[in-house]
């Protein structure tokens, strides 16, 4: 008997819609691993299953490597964006010249005294106001033709710069004819004249006579100026070649008889030739002279003036008259500021000023008349 064989049924093929349970597994091993240990164990996970993990790694580094350079286009994307917005709000400003904004370079032509020779220089306004070595080649005829305020605003630069050797004895003492050439010559003449009144106050000249004090030292200034126009290297030399030299042009008679006057125990210093350059000694020497001068003249303080330069025996010719004559116009036109040039009226002011705040009792002194020859 046959038997008949039935065919098999395969068994259905189901396809699985969820993970299984080793899929599942394994991410949830994946996010509780960090970065690190994930690529270790995919390195190491072919040493377990056998199959090779650098597909798998060259998939996450293209991936990381697509986000990182995303991020970066988009910075920069946004980085040019507000550039973009930055540029368009902002408004024009033109860039600041630090050095123009605190310096005047506008062009000006001044005047140098150079020797005996005044010459013109072309320079700038800012040079004008603050150049120190530009300032030791004009003298106060230059200034005049300086204009207002660049001409006050300079000159008040140059009185503070050098303040601190105007009037003060003790400064003077310790400086030689070579320091007083590094200062301007309107400076000079504040200084000088400030010696003079302090000697002719230390000698008192003319004060056994009941000579007014400011009167003596005013008139002691006159006779610098006209000597040598407050020029410390004065030189002038006579017919007869003899030399009058210095601040004070005293003469080589002079001396020679300060000289012996001092080997005496007439007068209290001696002097070489050389010191007569140092305006400090030979304004000294102007004090010492005037009051010898004073005593032949028996206190007639013209006489005494006269005497000055022509000696007592000849004080009254015609060269002393003259000479009597130019330290008057001096007297009353610069040393007493009366219709001076501008720039010797504004020096002259603010030293009278200066005075009164360093030697109060100079200023506390009473008007004087003026000599009458």
């Amino acid at each position: 008997m046959t038997q008949s064989v039935r065919p098999t049924r395969s068994a259905p093929v189901v396809v699985a819609l969820w993970p299984s349970a080793a899929a599942r597994y394994e991410v949830n091993v994946i996010r509780s691993l960090s970065a690190g240990e994930y690529a270790e164990g995919v390195l190491h996970e072919p040493r377990r299953t056998g199959v090779s993990a650098r597909p798998r790694i060259r998939r996450v580094t293209a991936a990381l490597t697509i986000a990182l350079l995303m991020v970066i286009a988009g910075a920069a994307s946004g980085y040019l964006w507000l550039q973009d917005q930055v540029a368009a709000s902002t408004p024009q400003v033109p860039p600041i010249d630090v050095y123009a904004a605190l310096s005047d370079s506008t062009p000006i032509t001044v005047t140098l005294t150079l020797g005996s020779e005044r010459v013109e220089w072309n320079t700038t306004v800012d040079d004008v106001r603050l150049n120190l070595t530009l300032w030791r080649s004009m003298h106060l005829a230059d200034w005049n033709n300086v204009p207002e305020p660049l001409r006050h605003r300079a000159l008040d630069n140059m009185l503070t710069r050098h303040r601190h050797i105007l009037m003060n004895p003790r400064q003077w003492d310790a400086m030689r004819a070579r320091d007083w050439d590094l200062v301007p010559q309107p400076m000079r003449t504040v200084a000088y004249r400030q010696m003079v009144a302090y000697w002719a106050g230390y000698y008192d000249v003319g004060g056994r006579y009941g000579l007014p004090p400011r009167m003596v030292s005013d008139t002691l200034a006159a006779i610098v100026m006209s000597e040598s126009w407050f020029n410390h290297h004065g030189l002038f030399i006579n017919r007869d070649q003899s030399r009058d030299i210095g601040l004070a042009g005293a003469s080589d008679f002079a001396r020679e008889r300060l000289r012996q006057l001092h080997r005496l125990g007439v007068v209290d210093v001696h002097m070489t030739d050389d010191d007569y350059y140092n305006p400090w000694v030979a304004t000294r020497f102007v004090a010492i002279w005037m009051a010898l001068m004073l005593d032949e003249a028996g206190g007639n303080l013209d006489l005494a003036v006269r005497a000055y330069n022509r000696g007592i025996g000849n004080a009254l010719d015609a060269s002393g008259t003259a000479y009597l004559d130019t330290v008057h116009r001096r007297l009353t036109q610069f040393i007493r500021n009366r219709n001076a040039p501008p720039a010797w009226d504004y020096v002259w002011r603010q030293a009278r000023a200066l005075e009164e705040q360093e030697w109060p009792w100079m200023a506390a002194r009473p008007r004087q008349v003026e000599p009458v020859s």
